[in-house]
């Protein structure tokens, strides 16, 4: 029996016929798409075969939804069809917690009257959702043009109630269909249908994977915002794809372009729109209408196969008002008109141009630029935070997720090119509102790794880099938002430590947000405080901070546009209760005897939380913001951006945005000086309204004629050099500018710096003088620029300006374990100002009185020998180089020689990260005859263990002790004599039997036993538990004295901050954090002791806990 869809398509078929036989004109049939059936799975697998309950049709379209989710962060492999039907995959993301949502569809060409095996493939085991709808109606084309538009979201659900994708873009034709899919990776909610989009599937409350598929026919122009109800702390992901419809009996001329934009030149503008639906038939072209009033004038037509969707119109004529219409023609003929666009008024300045809004993933709330040509860029309010490395090239993210919530950090670039974060976002993980994580991206590998932590938790602090290439940090919210971190921290990087300036007490910048920080040509930080209207200078090195006055505007926005001199505009009384936006601008000239703000002329539009970029021609771009100070008024901010010019200090209006961003939005010039622009939103939750989109802009300058090329140049610069720039275009050279690698967030750009350098001209060479010192400009990459008369610049070259030269700074963290009249010192490299250390000189002292030095190539450690035993000592270290030598470090603990040596902790290394292994590199060089004890932690759905434990040295290691916990988790502890590698920093590597949460503390003792093995163990006892107070018990008596009792802590990721047992030294901590937490400590033992290592934690908390005596050497 024929079905009612049958026959409805036979009597259109009919009636058509009919028509032309009659000599009318026929019709395309204006059938809606429409629901045919579905089938759901669920399944921890490899793979997963679904079957629809009825045979497909020909013609008809197979869309599939795909949910996954595991600790390995797999994804959507494939998915094919037992017919061979090819799918293509329409959208892909995922949600902090790894769950993947992917939309992959296929016209039905094969298998019609069949019941295809739909089979889908993840990248690893996982928890698989899917969902497979039929629809009859939509377009059969084999690609990814079934796609109209789309949009999508991510978050965390903070109460009970409905989210959503946000709107797509305009839809280009009616009778289409937009599907919503949500999925999220189990938390037994029940999700309903919303936003007026019908149900198709439903899979919910259950414990892995939940997941919803809903529809409706939506007309053309158009917005659909698909919305799923759902409970309370859900990761969830939700996305609307707005697919095209079938073509219909007959093709029809096209429908009208939509989203028409103009941007004013020269006597032109360039008019820009979306294509739209074609009727059936490929267009041919465009036919632009510029009109004065409602008078056409000269229209222009563009053509193609298929035609751009973008055209400049010429011949118009300057301060006339235009707008702009665009038909679309076909082999059928041309349909209706679009919209008008904007109105725009050409001039011989420019207006600058927007590209086409770019769909992301997320919300860009932070936003770095990269060596590599790439972006890093994050949101916000996750733990950890999920990361986004952006390829503009390639279009392409790639998602790497950060050691821990770096929301809300402040940022910088490490003059070898990676990216530091300092604090961070604390209340999922410490209850705290900051953190005092320092966390380093390398984008070599594509890797995160911490470094030490600050003193004090920070939230919104500033980040600064010094002249001598260390950074400083001011400020930021400690332990809630009324405390703040009133001493600034200054960060090593070239023996990573912190020092805190106990000599500073920055209470009069208890800011709302980030304080300004600029380094200065005097080598000081000048500090605006934008709540209070304070500024003040701050020097790191004598440890002041001295007043220079207010500036008249507050909450504003502010960049050093010159070494020295300060733009500052814009702002608001307050940031959050809706007061008015200012229009303010002042200026500052730090290199006068008497720095002093003074007023200069106002931005045309009053904005908050705008940001200001420098360009390569020095002027100040201003994009963004908002008209008030409420920061959650997403959707209301202010379009038009704003160039200052620094010779008259005056703001020109220039083109519009498309989408407005203020609160939490970013703005980045790139190397071609363009700016990228994005962000805005998220104000108080990751699953609040945002801007998932990005926009680049153009310049006016780009529109002024042909760009100056730089043939070649110089890859690194030392101060005072002269660099040897090619250029086929010298001649037309009036400026070359050195501007920074930019770091932006909240309106705050905050290591910015543009750098004019002097030129002379031989040819086609410049001779350009690099900039004399780091106060002018910090070691690091730069993007060099030359400009032309036109004001035009070219794109950059990068330039790597060297680090001085200068003596080592002092070791430190120096420590000596007692031998048998010996000592073995260890000690932390310091940063080697730039040339290489070539030794260290280790100093015995017996009270004050040195004795005689020991010297050191190559190591940061050694034995000393010749000492007396039974005589205290402790030791300095220095360090030398081809500049000098450093001053002596801080002496050691006082140790005390002895014909038996005591065992003694020397060093660790700790590490934490999801996959099938995980290594640690020990931070100094290790010594022959110690002893590498080495704790596992592991954790994953499948139960992973341990399987091996080995060194890059080659070292033996020998598995000591293995307990599992209730949940799964296992503790195994690993030993080896270290017998290869001395004088070496070897790397220790744990695999594990799958992909899994793994944490590793790797421990080096002196005066351990040397045997292999087993034998090195004297007693050992594990336990496991959930009290707060965790315990291995009592180890069985200990046969000898002198020996080492190590106890040993993991859970699989709690949150909860652990303590060191009373009777015990803290060797490794590795907590709070939400994977694995893991604790080493030690204790020397007697004979005939029991020693019980004990481990503060909290109730509930599934622990292992165990004891190992090791004997003495």
């Amino acid at each position: 029996m024929r079905s009612v869809r049958s026959r409805h398509a036979g009597l259109v078929a009919l009636l058509a016929a009919m028509l032309v036989a009659l000599g009318l004109p026929s019709f395309a049939a204006a059938t809606p798409p429409s629901f045919v059936q579905q089938v759901t799975a669920r399944a921890n697998a490899t793979s997963k075969a679904v079957t629809l309950p009825n045979a497909v049709t020909t013609g008809d379209r197979i869309v599939v939804e795909v949910g996954i989710w595991s600790s390995a962060h797999a994804t959507a492999g494939t998915v094919k069809d037992a017919a061979g039907n090819t799918y293509t995959r329409l959208v892909h993301f995922a949600a902090s917690d790894g769950t993947e949502l992917s939309v992959w569809s296929a016209p039905v060409t094969l298998g019609g009257g069949t019941k295809p095996a739909i089979t889908v493939t993840p990248t690893a085991k996982a928890d698989l959702g899917i969902a497979v709808v039929e629809y009859s109606g939509l377009s059969t084309v084999a690609d990814a043009t079934v796609l109209d538009q789309s949009a999508q979201a991510t978050g965390t659900s903070s109460g009970t109630g409905v989210v959503s994708s946000g709107p797509t873009p305009a839809t280009t034709a009616g009778n289409e269909l937009a599907l919503g899919f949500y999925v999220d990776s189990g938390f037994g909610k029940t999700l309903t249908a919303a936003n007026a989009f019908t149900q198709r599937s439903n899979v919910s409350p259950t414990s892995d994977m939940e997941f919803v598929v809903e529809d409706k026919v939506v007309g053309q122009g158009e917005q659909p915002n698909a919305g799923v109800g759902t409970g309370s702390g859900v990761p969830w992901l939700m996305a609307t794809v707005v697919l095209r419809p079938a073509a219909g009996g007959q093709p029809t001329a096209p429908g009208a372009p939509v989203n028409v934009t103009a941007q004013a030149g020269n006597g032109t503008a360039t008019v820009s729109w979306t294509a739209p639906f074609n009727g059936g038939s490929g267009l041919t072209s465009y036919t632009i209408t510029p009109y004065i009033g409602t008078t056409p004038q000269t229209p222009t037509v563009l053509s193609g196969a298929p035609p751009a969707t973008s055209a400049q119109v010429s011949g118009l004529t300057n301060g006339t008002g235009y707008t702009f219409t665009v038909t679309a023609t076909n082999a059928i003929g041309t349909g209706p008109a679009s919209a008008p666009s904007n109105p725009v008024t050409p001039t011989s300045t420019p207006q600058g141009q927007w590209s086409a809004t770019m769909t992301w993933p997320f919300v860009a709330v932070h936003a770095v630029a990269l060596t590599n040509g790439k972006y890093l860029l994050w949101d916000g309010w996750h733990q950890p935070e999920p990361t986004y490395l952006w390829d503009p090239v390639a279009n392409t993210f790639t998602s790497i997720t950060a050691p821990d919530s770096i929301f809300c950090s402040g940022n910088a670039l490490l003059p070898d090119g990676k990216v530091l974060t300092v604090g961070g976002y604390g209340v999922v993980s410490t209850g705290e509102l900051g953190i005092k994580d320092t966390a380093i991206f390398d984008p070599a590998t594509s890797t995160w790794k911490r470094g030490a932590d600050m003193h004090y938790p920070r939230w919104y602090p500033s980040l600064t880099q010094l002249a001598d290439g260390r950074y400083l940090t001011i400020s930021g919210n400690s332990a809630d938002a009324y405390t703040w971190a009133e001493h600034p921290e200054v960060y090593d990087p070239g023996n990573d430590t912190w020092t805190v300036l106990n000599g500073i007490s920055t209470t009069q910048v208890h800011e709302d947000e980030y304080p300004f920080a600029m380094l200065a040509p005097n080598g000081k930080v000048f500090t605006i405080g934008p709540s209070e209207d304070v500024s003040y200078w701050l020097d790191a090195d004598n440890q002041t901070w001295t007043p220079v006055g207010p500036s008249g505007v507050v909450n504003g926005s502010a960049t050093m546009y010159r070494p020295g001199k300060v733009l500052y505009s814009g702002g608001s009384a307050t940031i959050s209760s809706g007061t008015p936006s200012q229009a303010s601008t002042s200026v500052i000239d730090l290199t006068g005897a008497t720095p002093a703000w003074r007023h200069t002329s106002p931005m045309n539009t009053a904005r908050d939380f705008h940001t200001l970029t420098t360009l390569p021609d020095g002027q100040v771009l201003a994009v963004g913001g908002a008209p008030t100070s409420d920061q959650t008024l997403v959707n209301n901010g202010v379009l038009p951006a704003e160039i200052w010019n620094p010779d008259t200090e005056k703001w020109t209006t220039v083109a519009s945005m498309s989408v407005p961003r203020q609160y939490h939005q970013t703005a980045l010039l790139m190397p071609d000086g363009r700016v990228l622009v994005a962000g805005g939103g998220h104000t108080v939750s990751a699953s609040g309204p945002g801007q998932f989109s990005a926009q680049i802009y153009s310049p006016p300058y780009l529109f002024n004629g042909t760009r100056p090329v730089i043939s070649s140049a110089p890859a690194s610069a030392a101060y005072g050099s002269t660099m040897t720039v090619s250029t086929p275009d010298a001649a037309s050279v009036t400026a070359v500018n050195l501007v920074s690698m930019g770091a932006d967030t909240h309106q705050s750009d905050m290591d910015q710096h543009f750098v004019p350098l002097s030129f002379t001209r031989n040819g086609t060479t410049l001779s350009v003088q690099a900039p004399p010192g780091g106060t002018i400009a910090p070691a690091g990459t730069y993007m060099l620029f030359l400009v032309n008369g036109n004001g035009v610049p070219s794109v950059a070259a990068q330039v790597r300006i060297l680090p001085s030269l200068t003596a080592p700074s002092a070791p430190s963290n120096v420590t000596a374990v007692a031998g048998n009249a010996s000592a073995t010192v260890s000690w932390s490299a310091p940063g080697d100002g730039g040339s290489p250390i070539t030794s260290y000189t280790v100093t015995p002292y017996i009270g004050s009185v040195a004795q005689s030095p020991v010297t050191v190539a190559g190591a940061t450690n050694t034995q000393v020998t010749g000492l007396t035993n039974g005589t205290p000592y402790t030791f300095t270290v220095t360090a030398t180089n081809a500049v000098g030598t450093s001053p002596p470090s801080a002496a050691s603990t006082v140790v005390t020689p002895s014909p038996t040596p005591a065992p003694g902790f020397v060093q660790q290394a700790s590490g934490r990260g999801l996959g099938a292994t995980r290594a640690v590199t020990m931070p100094s060089t290790v010594l022959a005859g110690d002893r590498m004890v080495v704790e596992v932690g592991v954790w994953n759905t499948e139960n992973a263990t341990a399987t091996g434990v080995t060194d890059s040295a080659g070292n033996t290691y020998t598995r000591l002790s293995t307990k599992v916990a209730p949940d799964g988790t296992e503790l195994s502890v690993w030993s080896a004599p270290i017998t290869a590698g001395g004088g070496t920093k070897p790397t220790i590597t744990a695999r594990v039997s799958s992909s899994a949460d793994v944490g590793v503390a790797a421990v080096e003792y002196s005066g351990l036993s040397p045997v292999a093995g087993t034998g090195v163990v004297d007693q050992s006892v594990s336990a496991t538990g959930t009290t707060a107070v965790a315990s291995s018990g009592q180890t069985a008596a200990t046969t000898a004295g002198g020996e080492l009792a190590v106890g040993f802590y993991a859970d699989s990721g709690f949150s909860r901050t652990l303590t060191a047992g009373a009777g015990f030294s803290q060797r490794v901590n590795v907590s709070p954090a939400g994977d694995m937490e893991f604790l080493v400590e030690d204790q020397p033992v007697t004979l005939g002791s029991r020693p019980n290592a004990t481990i503060g934690t909290a109730a509930s908390t599934p622990w292992i806990v165990t004891t190992i005596v090791f004997k003495h050497g």
